[in-house]
């Protein structure tokens, strides 16, 4: 299968959906894309703000997808075909960290918003499936579907990027990117957006044929422009995600990722003169000296510190999910601790974060392994090179940053982990009972799981009614921000006592 047409350009478009065969998964797909595409820019409810109005427009997706799996015979059957093709481990121990979840959740403070968090995770995960059995079902085009949708998002934020500089320039007291606007609430949760689409970028650069000059120019320029805007922002955790990123493309694709690493190192460069065109800088980008400065990670450690105090008083089954921000709690000014792994530690328990992290780890070393084992004829290396690197940084940044807390980034993680659950193929033989019972069985609980989670996830909408009262209870939400489900972002403020 080539991931070029005949005369070299790149199928990326959403038109090549084949609507004459269209059926339930295809409009589920377009559903998730549509999000990840137009959300990053584009403002459809502005009066929530935009961290809100992300959210909210997250849970209508998540929703309906649910929903979409729930009511539609051959979309749920695809499903579950896909999460049974996992190895039996796998599914156990999936299954291991829902229960041990659902437990914690009975036992917390606030079991509402301990199960709203757990219901959003397994409908995340029902997205990433969403996107696995996809793959399966058509993989090249369906590849050139979610490269179309990271590139057009990236096409669309640099129109708005523009169209602000511009003003900048133009009309006096119009401050620069990213101190004048940037469509997200903290220019942290942009770079999260950052850190997961530059390594597709270049994919796209190097699926585009030489002949093709204007659309490879565009494709640089985006690369290039990502790299300005990480420098402007002063981020650290984007920077170090994507070398670790790099460095494992290095490690497992070898001599395969020279040409990879060239492009992103050459975009890098370009991206340094563009900050330095651009943001008219005298000196060094910023970030490079809050790396060096070991005084700026003093913050995060206390926040780690405080959920390593949370894990001791209770670790089997932790304080209860997203009660990090349930403000009875010894008090902190996050209500995310910014490390995945030590929030999932605290709030969840020591069992369940063995489980997670034995799960990440190992299902990670077994699918990069087996990329980078295929041969060009079966997928392009570009692609395979750009989707270890996306997952990679990813998942390096959410141990020092609120990735899994964050709505975009979230339907981000859920599509690019979905994209390589989709490409995973088990050496193993996976237990594909086909039993009458053991289906009936099947499609009953994932329908009653799906049932739930629709309840409480629907429940949260409630929340949106009572958001300037807590703005109110506590001012210092007006102050800073404070990410978790909604902004504000802390629970339990309602409480006369807080």
């Amino acid at each position: 299968m080539s991931d070029l047409d005949p005369d070299g350009a790149l199928k990326i478009s959403l038109e090549r959906l084949s609507w004459g065969n269209a059926n339930g998964g295809d409009f589920l797909l377009v559903l998730i894309c549509a999000y990840i595409a137009l959300v990053p820019t584009l403002s459809f409810v502005p009066s929530l703000e935009p961290y809100n109005e992300k959210r909210a427009l997250q849970i209508g997706v998540l929703l309906v997808a649910a929903v979409g799996v729930l009511g539609v015979g051959s979309v749920r059957g695809r499903w579950l075909e896909t999460f049974k093709s996992l190895p039996l481990t796998a599914r156990w121990g999936l299954g291991g960290v829902l229960g041990l979840g659902i437990l914690s959740s009975v036992l917390a403070p606030a079991p509402f918003y301990a199960f709203l968090e757990v219901g959003h995770f397994f409908l995340l995960f029902v997205v990433a499936g969403i996107v696995a059995s996809e793959v399966r079902r058509a993989p090249g085009r369906v590849q050139q579907i979610l490269l179309g949708t990271v590139v057009s998002g990236g096409a669309l934020y640099t129109v708005y990027f523009g169209t602000g500089y511009l003003s900048h320039l133009a009309v006096s007291g119009v401050k620069l990117w990213p101190n004048g606007g940037t469509n997200y609430v903290n220019v942290r949760i942009f770079n999260h957006y950052q850190t997961i689409t530059l390594p597709l970028f270049t994919s796209v650069f190097l699926l585009i044929s030489k002949r093709r000059w204007v659309g490879k120019g565009l494709a640089f320029t985006l690369i290039a422009l990502w790299w300005a805007l990480i420098l402007a922002s002063e981020v650290r955790g984007t920077v170090i995600a994507l070398g670790i990123g790099a460095a494992g493309v290095g490690l497992f694709f070898r001599h395969q990722a020279k040409t990879w690493i060239a492009v992103q190192s050459a975009g890098l460069l370009a991206g340094l003169g563009l900050y330095y065109l651009l943001f008219t800088a005298d000196a060094a980008p910023p970030v490079t000296g809050r790396l060096a400065d070991p005084d700026q990670y003093s913050s995060r450690l206390q926040l780690w510190r405080v959920c390593l105090e949370m894990a001791w008083i209770n670790p089997v089954f932790g304080i209860g999910p997203m009660h990090f921000a349930w403000a009875p709690y010894p008090y902190v000014k996050l209500a995310s601790p910014h490390s995945a792994l030590m929030q999932w530690l605290a709030e969840w328990g020591l069992p369940s974060t063995l489980a997670t992290v034995w799960l990440a780890v190992w299902g990670l070393w077994r699918w990069i392994r087996q990329e980078a084992s295929q041969s060009a004829v079966e997928t392009s290396e570009a692609v395979r090179a750009s989707l270890v690197a996306s997952v990679l940084a990813g998942a390096a940044h959410s141990m020092v940053s609120g990735l899994i807390v964050a709505p975009l980034s979230q339907m981000l993680l859920a599509l690019v982990g979905g994209w390589a659950w989709g490409r995973y193929r088990p050496t193993e033989h996976a237990d594909q009972r086909t039993g009458k019972g053991s289906a009936i069985r099947s499609h009953f609980l994932l329908s009653a799981l799906l049932v739930g989670s629709i309840v409480v996830v629907g429940s949260s909408f409630k929340d949106l009614a009572t958001i300037e009262e807590r703005r109110s209870a506590y001012p210092t939400y007006q102050e800073r921000f404070s990410p978790r489900y909604w902004n504000p972002g802390h629970i339990g403020l309602q409480e006369l006592d807080v």
